[in-house]
Protein backbone atom coordinates (compact mmCIF):
# COMPACT_ATOMS: atom_id res chain seq x y z
CA UNK A 1 0.00 0.00 0.00
CA UNK A 2 1.27 3.63 -0.74
CA UNK A 3 2.57 5.28 2.06
CA UNK A 4 0.89 8.85 0.64
CA UNK A 5 -2.34 7.08 0.46
CA UNK A 6 -5.04 9.60 1.90
CA UNK A 7 -7.51 7.60 3.76
CA UNK A 8 -4.03 7.32 6.30
CA UNK A 9 -4.87 11.12 7.14
CA UNK A 10 -6.76 12.58 9.79
CA UNK A 11 -8.06 16.09 11.33
CA UNK A 12 -7.36 16.77 14.93
CA UNK A 13 -8.81 20.33 16.44
CA UNK A 14 -8.91 21.85 19.95
CA UNK A 15 -9.96 25.03 20.96
CA UNK A 16 -6.73 26.87 22.26
CA UNK A 17 -6.17 28.87 25.42
CA UNK A 18 -4.65 32.09 24.30
CA UNK A 19 -4.64 32.83 21.06
CA UNK A 20 -1.99 30.76 18.45
CA UNK A 21 -0.31 29.44 21.19
CA UNK A 22 -0.35 26.00 20.37
CA UNK A 23 -1.90 22.68 22.02
CA UNK A 24 -2.40 19.21 20.86
CA UNK A 25 -5.36 18.76 19.47
CA UNK A 26 -7.27 15.93 20.45
CA UNK A 27 -10.50 15.75 18.80
CA UNK A 28 -10.48 13.76 15.82
CA UNK A 29 -13.43 14.68 12.97
CA UNK A 30 -14.06 13.04 9.91
CA UNK A 31 -13.70 15.07 6.52
CA UNK A 32 -13.70 14.86 2.64
CA UNK A 33 -10.78 16.93 1.77
CA UNK A 34 -8.80 20.06 2.35
CA UNK A 35 -7.36 22.94 0.36
CA UNK A 36 -5.18 24.94 3.52
CA UNK A 37 -1.61 25.92 2.00
CA UNK A 38 1.29 27.80 3.31
CA UNK A 39 2.83 30.31 0.51
CA UNK A 40 6.66 31.29 1.88
CA UNK A 41 6.70 34.03 -0.27
CA UNK A 42 9.99 36.39 -1.35
CA UNK A 43 10.10 39.50 -3.71
CA UNK A 44 12.56 39.46 -6.16
CA UNK A 45 14.99 42.53 -5.72
CA UNK A 46 16.36 43.25 -9.61
CA UNK A 47 18.07 46.61 -9.38
CA UNK A 48 20.06 48.24 -12.76
CA UNK A 49 23.77 46.74 -11.78
CA UNK A 50 25.09 46.81 -15.60
CA UNK A 51 24.23 42.72 -16.30
CA UNK A 52 22.09 41.35 -19.07
CA UNK A 53 21.55 38.11 -17.34
CA UNK A 54 19.78 40.88 -14.41
CA UNK A 55 20.60 40.91 -10.97
CA UNK A 56 18.38 39.33 -9.26
CA UNK A 57 18.07 38.33 -5.96
CA UNK A 58 15.00 36.68 -3.26
CA UNK A 59 14.27 38.72 -0.96
CA UNK A 60 12.10 37.06 2.01
CA UNK A 61 8.50 38.70 2.33
CA UNK A 62 5.38 38.67 4.38
CA UNK A 63 3.95 34.75 5.04
CA UNK A 64 0.14 35.03 3.91
CA UNK A 65 -2.31 33.66 6.57
CA UNK A 66 -2.80 29.78 5.17
CA UNK A 67 -6.44 29.83 4.72
CA UNK A 68 -8.82 27.35 2.89
CA UNK A 69 -11.44 25.12 2.99
CA UNK A 70 -12.29 21.58 4.87
CA UNK A 71 -15.36 20.11 3.23
CA UNK A 72 -17.54 17.29 5.57
CA UNK A 73 -20.16 15.46 6.24
CA UNK A 74 -22.02 17.18 8.98
CA UNK A 75 -22.33 14.77 11.62
CA UNK A 76 -24.12 16.16 14.67
CA UNK A 77 -21.33 15.73 17.45
CA UNK A 78 -18.25 17.47 15.74
CA UNK A 79 -20.31 19.88 13.82
CA UNK A 80 -20.49 21.62 16.92
CA UNK A 81 -16.39 22.41 17.63
CA UNK A 82 -17.27 24.66 13.93
CA UNK A 83 -20.49 26.33 15.06
CA UNK A 84 -18.35 27.40 18.59
CA UNK A 85 -15.97 28.79 16.16
CA UNK A 86 -18.22 30.32 13.56
CA UNK A 87 -21.00 31.86 15.84
CA UNK A 88 -18.56 33.03 18.95
CA UNK A 89 -19.87 31.30 21.25
CA UNK A 90 -22.72 28.54 21.72
CA UNK A 91 -24.73 28.68 24.84
CA UNK A 92 -25.15 25.09 25.83
CA UNK A 93 -27.20 23.02 28.15
CA UNK A 94 -30.01 21.12 28.11
CA UNK A 95 -32.42 21.13 25.97
CA UNK A 96 -36.02 21.17 26.22
CA UNK A 97 -38.84 21.57 23.41
CA UNK A 98 -41.37 23.69 24.49
CA UNK A 99 -44.50 25.68 23.85
CA UNK A 100 -46.49 29.06 24.79
CA UNK A 101 -43.44 30.73 25.45
CA UNK A 102 -43.89 33.76 27.20
CA UNK A 103 -41.56 36.94 28.22
CA UNK A 104 -39.09 34.65 29.78
CA UNK A 105 -35.84 36.61 30.77
CA UNK A 106 -32.80 34.82 30.57
CA UNK A 107 -30.84 34.29 33.72
CA UNK A 108 -33.75 34.13 35.76
CA UNK A 109 -34.84 30.78 37.69
CA UNK A 110 -37.82 28.47 35.95
CA UNK A 111 -39.76 26.19 38.40
CA UNK A 112 -41.57 23.61 37.29
CA UNK A 113 -45.42 23.43 38.31
CA UNK A 114 -45.55 19.96 38.87
CA UNK A 115 -42.24 18.57 39.87
CA UNK A 116 -41.47 22.13 41.88
CA UNK A 117 -37.77 21.34 40.50
CA UNK A 118 -35.76 24.35 39.37
CA UNK A 119 -33.74 25.20 36.16
CA UNK A 120 -31.30 28.11 35.38
CA UNK A 121 -32.50 29.91 31.52
CA UNK A 122 -29.70 30.29 29.50
CA UNK A 123 -31.23 31.01 26.03
CA UNK A 124 -34.86 30.92 24.59
CA UNK A 125 -35.76 30.25 21.20
CA UNK A 126 -39.09 29.97 19.65
CA UNK A 127 -40.21 26.78 19.84
CA UNK A 128 -36.85 25.22 22.56
CA UNK A 129 -35.28 26.43 25.77
CA UNK A 130 -31.42 26.00 26.89
CA UNK A 131 -31.54 25.81 30.67
CA UNK A 132 -28.44 24.13 33.13
CA UNK A 133 -28.29 23.95 36.87
CA UNK A 134 -31.36 21.43 37.22
CA UNK A 135 -32.33 20.71 40.40
CA UNK A 136 -34.20 16.94 39.45
CA UNK A 137 -36.50 15.32 36.81
CA UNK A 138 -38.81 17.95 35.19
CA UNK A 139 -41.81 16.29 34.70
CA UNK A 140 -43.11 16.33 30.74
CA UNK A 141 -45.72 18.51 30.25
CA UNK A 142 -45.59 20.43 33.05
CA UNK A 143 -45.58 24.65 33.28
CA UNK A 144 -42.50 25.91 33.98
CA UNK A 145 -42.48 29.66 35.72
CA UNK A 146 -39.68 32.42 35.94
CA UNK A 147 -38.77 33.66 39.39
CA UNK A 148 -38.15 36.93 38.26
CA UNK A 149 -40.71 37.74 35.06
CA UNK A 150 -43.63 35.33 36.38
CA UNK A 151 -43.78 34.39 32.60
CA UNK A 152 -44.37 31.04 31.81
CA UNK A 153 -43.76 28.41 28.95
CA UNK A 154 -45.39 24.53 28.67
CA UNK A 155 -42.10 21.79 29.04
CA UNK A 156 -42.90 19.36 26.08
CA UNK A 157 -40.07 16.26 27.19
CA UNK A 158 -37.12 16.36 29.28
CA UNK A 159 -34.09 14.12 29.41
CA UNK A 160 -30.75 14.85 31.43
CA UNK A 161 -28.65 13.67 28.74
CA UNK A 162 -30.29 15.43 26.11
CA UNK A 163 -28.43 19.31 25.27
CA UNK A 164 -29.49 21.84 23.33
CA UNK A 165 -26.56 24.33 22.04
CA UNK A 166 -27.48 27.95 20.70
CA UNK A 167 -26.11 30.98 18.90
CA UNK A 168 -27.03 34.15 17.18
CA UNK A 169 -25.01 36.30 14.47
CA UNK A 170 -23.79 38.61 13.98
CA UNK A 171 -21.42 38.00 17.09
CA UNK A 172 -17.85 38.88 17.83
CA UNK A 173 -15.76 35.62 17.15
CA UNK A 174 -12.68 35.39 19.69
CA UNK A 175 -12.24 31.45 19.95
CA UNK A 176 -9.36 30.26 17.88
CA UNK A 177 -8.14 26.24 17.31
CA UNK A 178 -5.48 24.38 16.62
CA UNK A 179 -5.66 22.52 13.56
CA UNK A 180 -3.48 18.95 13.07
CA UNK A 181 -3.68 17.79 9.57
CA UNK A 182 -1.87 14.08 9.39
CA UNK A 183 -0.32 12.29 6.95
CA UNK A 184 0.95 8.61 7.41
CA UNK A 185 4.39 9.38 8.51
CA UNK A 186 4.06 12.82 9.62
CA UNK A 187 1.30 15.73 10.48
CA UNK A 188 1.24 19.40 9.55
CA UNK A 189 -0.25 21.86 12.53
CA UNK A 190 -1.62 25.16 12.22
CA UNK A 191 -2.45 28.08 15.14
CA UNK A 192 -4.26 30.39 15.66
CA UNK A 193 -6.99 29.24 13.25
CA UNK A 194 -10.69 30.89 12.70
CA UNK A 195 -13.33 29.15 11.46
CA UNK A 196 -15.21 32.09 10.38
CA UNK A 197 -17.61 30.78 7.46
CA UNK A 198 -19.73 28.15 6.03
CA UNK A 199 -19.76 27.85 2.18
CA UNK A 200 -21.61 26.22 2.09
CA UNK A 201 -24.23 24.31 4.03
CA UNK A 202 -26.07 21.76 1.44
CA UNK A 203 -26.50 17.99 0.33
CA UNK A 204 -24.61 15.94 -1.73
CA UNK A 205 -25.69 12.35 -2.10
CA UNK A 206 -28.04 12.76 0.13
CA UNK A 207 -25.70 13.53 3.19
CA UNK A 208 -25.73 17.26 4.16
CA UNK A 209 -22.26 18.43 3.68
CA UNK A 210 -20.55 21.45 4.71
CA UNK A 211 -17.51 23.66 3.84
CA UNK A 212 -15.75 25.23 6.65
CA UNK A 213 -13.72 27.89 5.73
CA UNK A 214 -10.31 28.52 8.10
CA UNK A 215 -7.94 31.08 8.66
CA UNK A 216 -4.80 30.63 10.55
CA UNK A 217 -2.31 32.86 12.24
CA UNK A 218 0.42 30.66 11.89
CA UNK A 219 1.59 27.36 11.38
CA UNK A 220 4.27 23.97 11.89
CA UNK A 221 5.40 21.42 8.98
CA UNK A 222 9.40 21.44 9.88
CA UNK A 223 11.95 23.15 11.72
CA UNK A 224 15.42 23.18 10.76
CA UNK A 225 18.00 21.99 13.14
CA UNK A 226 20.85 24.45 13.06
CA UNK A 227 23.63 23.28 15.54
CA UNK A 228 25.11 19.84 15.93
CA UNK A 229 24.03 17.74 18.94
CA UNK A 230 25.64 14.56 19.90
CA UNK A 231 24.04 10.86 20.19
CA UNK A 232 24.19 9.57 23.61
CA UNK A 233 22.05 9.31 26.44
CA UNK A 234 21.10 11.47 28.78
CA UNK A 235 19.39 14.99 28.79
CA UNK A 236 20.14 16.29 25.53
CA UNK A 237 18.80 19.51 23.63
CA UNK A 238 18.07 20.23 20.20
CA UNK A 239 18.71 23.54 18.74
CA UNK A 240 16.16 24.78 15.69
CA UNK A 241 15.52 27.49 13.85
CA UNK A 242 11.36 27.87 15.30
CA UNK A 243 9.65 25.67 17.91
CA UNK A 244 6.25 27.65 16.68
CA UNK A 245 3.35 25.14 16.81
CA UNK A 246 5.14 22.54 18.73
CA UNK A 247 3.46 21.67 22.54
CA UNK A 248 5.65 19.47 25.38
CA UNK A 249 4.96 15.98 25.49
CA UNK A 250 4.45 16.03 21.53
CA UNK A 251 5.77 13.10 19.43
CA UNK A 252 8.57 14.30 16.75
CA UNK A 253 10.82 12.73 14.27
CA UNK A 254 13.77 13.63 12.89
CA UNK A 255 14.44 13.57 9.39
CA UNK A 256 17.39 14.04 6.82
CA UNK A 257 17.18 15.02 3.08
CA UNK A 258 17.89 11.47 0.86
CA UNK A 259 18.11 9.71 4.01
CA UNK A 260 14.52 9.57 5.73
CA UNK A 261 13.69 9.14 9.32
CA UNK A 262 16.24 8.21 11.61
CA UNK A 263 16.33 6.47 14.84
CA UNK A 264 15.71 9.15 17.23
CA UNK A 265 14.91 8.03 20.79
CA UNK A 266 16.47 4.60 20.49
CA UNK A 267 17.72 1.95 18.00
CA UNK A 268 14.81 1.22 15.34
CA UNK A 269 13.03 3.73 16.89
CA UNK A 270 11.80 7.07 14.62
CA UNK A 271 10.29 8.61 17.68
CA UNK A 272 10.70 10.98 20.89
CA UNK A 273 8.53 12.64 22.90
CA UNK A 274 9.35 16.17 23.69
CA UNK A 275 10.02 16.78 27.56
CA UNK A 276 10.11 21.52 27.16
CA UNK A 277 10.50 23.52 24.72
CA UNK A 278 11.69 27.26 24.23
CA UNK A 279 11.47 29.35 21.33
CA UNK A 280 15.00 27.86 19.77
CA UNK A 281 15.11 24.34 21.97
CA UNK A 282 13.96 21.14 22.34
CA UNK A 283 14.62 18.67 25.27
CA UNK A 284 14.95 15.48 25.13
CA UNK A 285 16.32 12.39 26.57
CA UNK A 286 18.70 9.98 25.25
CA UNK A 287 19.45 10.59 21.34
CA UNK A 288 20.31 7.99 18.80
CA UNK A 289 21.29 9.68 16.03
CA UNK A 290 23.45 12.70 16.20
CA UNK A 291 22.37 15.47 14.64
CA UNK A 292 23.36 17.72 11.33
CA UNK A 293 22.84 21.03 10.47
CA UNK A 294 19.66 21.16 7.75
CA UNK A 295 18.34 17.93 9.70
CA UNK A 296 14.56 18.78 10.08
CA UNK A 297 12.13 18.28 13.09
CA UNK A 298 8.44 17.25 12.32
CA UNK A 299 5.29 16.09 13.91
CA UNK A 300 5.19 12.38 14.11
CA UNK A 301 0.97 11.26 13.23
CA UNK A 302 -1.19 10.59 15.98
CA UNK A 303 -3.43 7.72 16.27
CA UNK A 304 -6.65 9.25 15.64
CA UNK A 305 -10.09 7.60 17.68
CA UNK A 306 -13.56 9.33 16.84
CA UNK A 307 -17.08 9.80 18.95
CA UNK A 308 -19.52 10.31 16.21
CA UNK A 309 -23.06 9.62 14.84
CA UNK A 310 -24.00 8.63 11.75
CA UNK A 311 -24.34 12.15 9.45
CA UNK A 312 -27.50 14.06 8.90
CA UNK A 313 -29.47 12.76 5.80
CA UNK A 314 -31.08 14.99 3.53
CA UNK A 315 -34.25 13.15 2.16
CA UNK A 316 -36.04 11.45 5.04
CA UNK A 317 -34.21 13.79 7.11
CA UNK A 318 -34.35 17.29 6.79
CA UNK A 319 -37.07 20.02 5.90
CA UNK A 320 -36.91 23.47 4.55
CA UNK A 321 -39.92 26.07 5.71
CA UNK A 322 -39.98 29.22 4.44
CA UNK A 323 -43.09 32.16 5.88
CA UNK A 324 -43.48 35.82 6.53
CA UNK A 325 -42.22 35.21 9.72
CA UNK A 326 -40.36 32.78 12.04
CA UNK A 327 -43.94 32.09 13.47
CA UNK A 328 -45.63 31.83 9.99
CA UNK A 329 -43.38 28.62 8.54
CA UNK A 330 -44.79 26.84 5.77
CA UNK A 331 -42.43 23.35 5.05
CA UNK A 332 -41.30 22.95 1.29
CA UNK A 333 -40.56 20.43 -1.00
CA UNK A 334 -37.33 21.12 -1.82
CA UNK A 335 -35.05 19.05 -4.18
CA UNK A 336 -31.64 20.84 -3.12
CA UNK A 337 -30.25 23.37 -0.81
CA UNK A 338 -27.53 26.03 -0.29
CA UNK A 339 -27.13 27.87 2.60
CA UNK A 340 -24.31 30.44 3.47
CA UNK A 341 -22.98 32.34 6.47
CA UNK A 342 -19.40 33.98 5.58
CA UNK A 343 -17.85 36.21 7.92
CA UNK A 344 -14.90 37.76 6.27
CA UNK A 345 -11.40 38.04 7.83
CA UNK A 346 -8.87 40.55 7.30
CA UNK A 347 -5.22 39.59 7.91
CA UNK A 348 -2.69 41.73 9.20
CA UNK A 349 1.14 42.21 9.44
CA UNK A 350 3.74 43.93 11.40
CA UNK A 351 7.44 44.05 11.94
CA UNK A 352 7.59 42.00 14.99
CA UNK A 353 10.93 40.44 15.58
CA UNK A 354 13.53 38.88 12.90
CA UNK A 355 12.14 35.03 13.13
CA UNK A 356 9.96 33.14 10.73
CA UNK A 357 7.51 33.24 13.07
CA UNK A 358 7.40 36.98 12.54
CA UNK A 359 6.78 36.78 8.80
CA UNK A 360 3.24 35.29 9.62
CA UNK A 361 -0.06 37.93 10.57
CA UNK A 362 0.26 39.42 13.81
CA UNK A 363 -3.96 39.62 13.78
CA UNK A 364 -6.99 38.11 11.95
CA UNK A 365 -9.80 40.73 12.57
CA UNK A 366 -13.23 40.31 11.67
CA UNK A 367 -15.08 42.43 9.21
CA UNK A 368 -18.08 42.08 7.24
CA UNK A 369 -21.03 39.18 7.78
CA UNK A 370 -23.19 38.26 5.31
CA UNK A 371 -25.61 35.42 4.62
CA UNK A 372 -27.11 34.20 1.20
CA UNK A 373 -27.93 30.77 -0.86
CA UNK A 374 -30.50 29.14 -2.46
CA UNK A 375 -33.56 26.45 -2.91
CA UNK A 376 -34.56 24.17 -5.79
CA UNK A 377 -38.19 23.20 -6.29
CA UNK A 378 -40.24 22.18 -9.03
CA UNK A 379 -42.47 25.09 -9.73
CA UNK A 380 -46.39 24.94 -8.67
CA UNK A 381 -47.15 28.35 -8.75
CA UNK A 382 -47.01 32.49 -8.31
CA UNK A 383 -45.55 32.58 -4.92
CA UNK A 384 -42.34 33.27 -4.96
CA UNK A 385 -42.08 35.19 -7.88
CA UNK A 386 -44.90 37.45 -6.09
CA UNK A 387 -42.53 37.78 -2.91
CA UNK A 388 -39.48 38.78 -5.75
CA UNK A 389 -41.81 41.33 -7.92
CA UNK A 390 -42.76 43.27 -4.37
CA UNK A 391 -39.21 42.74 -2.65
CA UNK A 392 -41.64 41.13 0.23
CA UNK A 393 -39.18 39.71 2.90
CA UNK A 394 -39.31 36.05 4.00
CA UNK A 395 -38.29 33.61 6.86
CA UNK A 396 -36.32 30.68 6.15
CA UNK A 397 -35.26 27.48 7.98
CA UNK A 398 -33.44 24.19 7.52
CA UNK A 399 -33.93 21.76 10.08
CA UNK A 400 -32.05 18.28 9.55
CA UNK A 401 -32.76 15.34 11.87
CA UNK A 402 -30.67 12.50 12.67
CA UNK A 403 -31.36 9.33 14.94
CA UNK A 404 -32.27 8.87 18.42
CA UNK A 405 -29.93 10.53 21.01
CA UNK A 406 -29.92 7.00 22.88
CA UNK A 407 -32.97 5.76 23.96
CA UNK A 408 -34.45 9.40 25.14
CA UNK A 409 -36.65 9.87 22.24
CA UNK A 410 -35.38 12.79 20.98
CA UNK A 411 -33.33 13.21 17.65
CA UNK A 412 -30.25 14.72 17.34
CA UNK A 413 -30.69 17.97 15.35
CA UNK A 414 -29.70 20.78 13.01
CA UNK A 415 -31.42 23.77 12.99
CA UNK A 416 -30.63 27.20 10.80
CA UNK A 417 -32.61 29.91 11.01
CA UNK A 418 -32.66 33.42 8.78
CA UNK A 419 -35.52 35.55 10.17
CA UNK A 420 -35.20 37.60 7.26
CA UNK A 421 -34.14 36.75 3.57
CA UNK A 422 -35.31 38.91 0.22
CA UNK A 423 -35.53 36.84 -3.12
CA UNK A 424 -33.15 37.36 -5.58
CA UNK A 425 -33.77 37.45 -9.44
CA UNK A 426 -33.75 34.02 -10.83
CA UNK A 427 -35.83 32.72 -14.18
CA UNK A 428 -37.98 29.16 -14.62
CA UNK A 429 -36.22 26.39 -15.89
CA UNK A 430 -37.70 25.17 -19.49
CA UNK A 431 -36.06 22.89 -21.67
CA UNK A 432 -38.10 19.84 -23.87
CA UNK A 433 -39.89 17.42 -22.26
CA UNK A 434 -38.83 18.52 -18.39
CA UNK A 435 -40.80 19.18 -15.49
CA UNK A 436 -40.60 22.96 -15.18
CA UNK A 437 -37.80 23.84 -12.08
CA UNK A 438 -36.97 27.13 -10.67
CA UNK A 439 -33.97 27.78 -8.15
CA UNK A 440 -34.59 30.49 -5.97
CA UNK A 441 -31.50 32.49 -4.75
CA UNK A 442 -32.03 34.64 -1.72
CA UNK A 443 -29.85 37.24 0.73
CA UNK A 444 -30.30 37.09 4.12
CA UNK A 445 -30.76 40.46 6.34
CA UNK A 446 -30.89 41.57 9.66
CA UNK A 447 -34.36 41.39 11.25
CA UNK A 448 -34.86 44.51 13.70
CA UNK A 449 -37.36 42.24 15.55
CA UNK A 450 -35.66 38.95 16.23
CA UNK A 451 -32.20 41.31 16.64
CA UNK A 452 -30.14 38.33 14.58
CA UNK A 453 -29.48 37.73 10.81
CA UNK A 454 -29.24 34.08 12.00
CA UNK A 455 -29.53 31.62 14.74
CA UNK A 456 -28.35 28.07 15.09
CA UNK A 457 -29.28 25.31 17.12
CA UNK A 458 -27.12 22.10 18.00
CA UNK A 459 -29.47 19.19 19.73
CA UNK A 460 -26.71 16.17 20.70
CA UNK A 461 -25.50 14.28 24.02
CA UNK A 462 -22.58 16.62 24.12
CA UNK A 463 -22.24 18.94 26.86
CA UNK A 464 -20.25 22.20 25.60
CA UNK A 465 -17.52 22.86 23.76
Amino acid sequence: MPETYSREGYMAVKKEATENTAVTPNVFIPFNDESIAVDYSYTPAVPVSGSRSVNRRAVLNKIPAPAGVVNINVEPKTIGYFLEAIFGDLTSGNYIDASSIGALVVGETLTGGTSLKTAVLRFIGDDFLIIDTVSGALTDGETLTGGTSAATAVLGTYDATVYGHSAKLPADFSNTFTVEFGLVDRAVRYMGVKFHSIDALGQSDNIITAGIQMMARSAFRQARVTAITTSGAGAKTITVDTTQGLVASDSIKLYRAGTGFLDFSAASTETHTIGSITSTTIAITNLETSTAVGDLIVLAPQTPSYTIDSEFPWSGGAQISTGATKAAFTARDAEDFSMVIASELEERHAASGTGIVNRFPVALLQKGLTGNGSFKLYNQNEDFIRHLRTNTAQAIKLRCDGGEIGSTGVNFALEVIYPEVQFDAYQLSLSTDDIVEEEIPFTAFHNASAAYLAQVLLVNNVTSY
